[in-house]
């Protein structure tokens, strides 16, 4: 008996409780045993036990728990019981004995009930019933006594136990299920083999509340957060949090696509309602992945993860359901993240160059040179499809330096075979590249070993990654503007900095984005504003250049609006150095705004 019992954790303590009231019954030829546990949290005594079970258990169960506000005398000394109790039919009151009369059907019993004592407190009770009177010896008495010590050095391994497993199962900050725990619940799917439905859901811009209110306000958003699904989604819905701004949402049930789509705009809803934290008001957005199938809860998960961040990348607060398209998008993801250091590291990139001229003589003045991988598998691949993933993953400033040395390597070879010594060169600067310490002294670096003066060398930087920066962003254009770099606003229209930054920051040249340049000629609003931007540039005392220009009609309004630098694809496409080399050679102008 006592093996089995001090054998049990929490996984089979339950079968134990009920064999030991068992053999208990047996031994002292009750009528039944119980197992009582004192919930400190409810002020209540709980059935844990008891045997045999009962044939009828009314609905509510009088016996089942049993608050001490509302407990009869013999049940409300259980909460602090230090002593063997014997309750002979003589001695019960009458409301104990009618509530044991409505839970078993038994008029009059004889009731012994020993306390589980431990850390200074009554944790339980460990009962006895006879359904006539009975008396108890010193040495029965003594062998119960010794049981319930027993009971109750379970009682609290078993407590310890499931206090491990919740913090191994449970978030600490909300209370909700975290990985682990997600990771059971989504195991236990598995046999069940019907359809599942996962919601991924990545709170928008945490970092920014966290910066502006402080960690603990941010915390107190989460919790929020964490109430309001818990509340608002129905009870069958399991709600986890992964850490950080990370939760997840397994639909209860069988549900349909529409349903999980349904459900997945109601979480968006929630979270984007505005709380109230402290003394501000405070409102956030959700990028939310939905996953929906029959196969390996784990994977769906996964694909509700590579959902979301495909919604984050794309600016946030939507929902978006994982589709093969994605599952392409993120198969090039990790092959891009898995070869592209070995590509810059062996040398296997490329630059393209495209000229910009001067309107008025055609005449080139300047190049961008812009990176291009030639993939084994997938062909050649622009900067739009791996930059952004090399700014993810940790491999920015590794291909930062392989552009900007192969740009200077290039550039010198120009200068030998044209004699060319008044080219600027453009180069792209990724934003985390321009953050890494210590880059201004690496790109003079550069130009000392190639000779080039710094005035001839431009770094362009997306105005959006200046807007997403200000502060670190100048700290490094000025470092460059110390070396005498130059330094520019790239895609300028498309990431809404105001005049302030503009004013701050150590610029050299504004570059007009090509959405503007795409619709001179047709659209009215489109010259408006590229009149303005130049306006803009020229009191601000900066060199104005325009993207993406692809008609002789739009160069010609550029002129006409002041606007006198450009290029686009009625100017040349990016060609590769042998063929940019060549129209160097052959010098004659690109454009020719005079000709019919």
């Amino acid at each position: 008996m006592a093996t089995r019992l001090l054998g049990a954790d929490a996984a089979t303590v339950a079968d134990a409780y009920r064999l030991l009231l068992r053999d208990l019954v047996n031994v002292f030829d009750m009528d039944t045993c119980f197992l009582r546990h004192n919930d400190a949290a409810a002020d209540a005594t709980v059935m844990v036990a008891e045997w045999p079970p009962r044939s009828f258990v009314p609905d509510p169960d009088p016996l089942g728990v049993v608050r001490f506000a509302d407990a009869d005398p013999v049940f409300a000394v259980t909460r602090t019981q230090t002593q063997v109790q014997i309750y002979r039919p003589s001695d019960q009151p009458e409301d104990y004995r009618e509530r044991i009369e409505e839970g078993s059907g038994v008029p009059a019993t004889t009731v012994v009930t020993v306390p589980l004592l431990g850390a200074g407190k009554t944790l339980g009770v460990l009962g006895f019933v006879c359904f006539e009177d009975r008396e108890w010896t010193p040495d029965e008495l003594a062998a119960v006594t010794a049981v319930g010590a027993m009971l109750a050095q379970v009682q609290r391994r078993v407590a310890a136990e499931n206090e491990l497993r919740n913090t191994a199962m449970y978030d600490e900050l909300t209370g909700l299920l975290n990985r682990h725990g997600l990771g059971e619940h989504l195991a236990e799917l598995v046999d069940a083999g019907s359809t599942v439905g996962i919601l991924f859901v990545d709170i928008d811009r945490l970092a920014a509340l966290n910066d502006f209110l402080g960690h603990r306000m941010g915390d107190q958003f989460l919790r929020t957060v964490a109430q309001r699904l818990r509340a608002r989604l129905p009870d069958n819905d399991v709600v986890a949090r992964l850490g950080g701004d990370e939760f997840v949402v397994v639909l209860g049930g069988t549900p349909s696509a529409d349903v999980v789509a349904a459900r997945a705009e109601a979480v968006r809803a929630l979270v984007a309602e505005p709380m109230v934290i402290g003394d501000d008001r405070v409102t956030r957005t959700a990028s939310i992945g939905v996953s929906v199938g029959t196969g390996d809860p784990s994977e769906l998960l996964r694909q509700a993860d590579q959902a979301a961040l495909q919604v984050k990348s794309a600016g946030g607060n939507a929902v978006v359901l994982y589709s093969d398209a994605i599952a392409a998008s993120n198969d090039l993801r990790n092959d891009i993240e898995l070869t592209l250091g070995w590509a810059i590291a062996h040398d296997k990139l490329i630059l393209h160059f495209q000229p910009e001229v001067d309107l008025r003589t055609g005449t080139v003045v300047a190049v961008e040179a812009l990176v291009r991988w030639p993939h084994p598998t997938r062909g050649l691949l622009g900067p739009d499809v791996f930059v952004p993933i090399a700014d993810a993953s940790n491999l920015a400033a590794d291909l930062g330096r392989w552009v900007i040395d192969a740009a200077c390597r290039a550039y010198v070879g120009w200068r030998e075979k044209t004699g060319r010594t008044d080219l600027v060169l453009r180069i792209n600067i990724s934003p985390v590249h321009l953050a890494v310490t210590g880059f201004a002294r690496g790109v003079q670096r550069v130009l000392d070993h190639y000779g080039i003066p710094a005035r001839l060398v431009c770094l362009e930087l997306s105005e959006v990654a200046v807007v997403d920066s200000v502060a670190g962003s100048g700290a490094a254009l000025m470092a460059l503007r110390e070396i005498g770099v130059l330094t520019a606003i790239d895609h300028f229209g498309v990431g809404y900095s105001s005049l302030l930054h503009l004013k701050r920051l150590p610029l050299d040249v504004l570059k007009i984005d090509r959405h503007f340049t795409d619709g001179l000629g047709i659209e009215g609003d489109d010259r408006a504003l590229v009149s303005a931007m130049i306006g803009l540039a020229t009191s601000l005392r900066l060199d104005v250049v325009a993207n993406g220009v692809e008609t002789t009609r739009a160069a010609r309004m550029l002129v006409a609006s002041g606007c006198h630098r450009a290029q686009g694809h009625a100017i040349c496409p990016p060609v590769d150095d042998d063929a940019f080399t060549a129209l160097l050679v052959d010098g004659s102008p690109l454009i020719d705004l005079l000709a019919d």
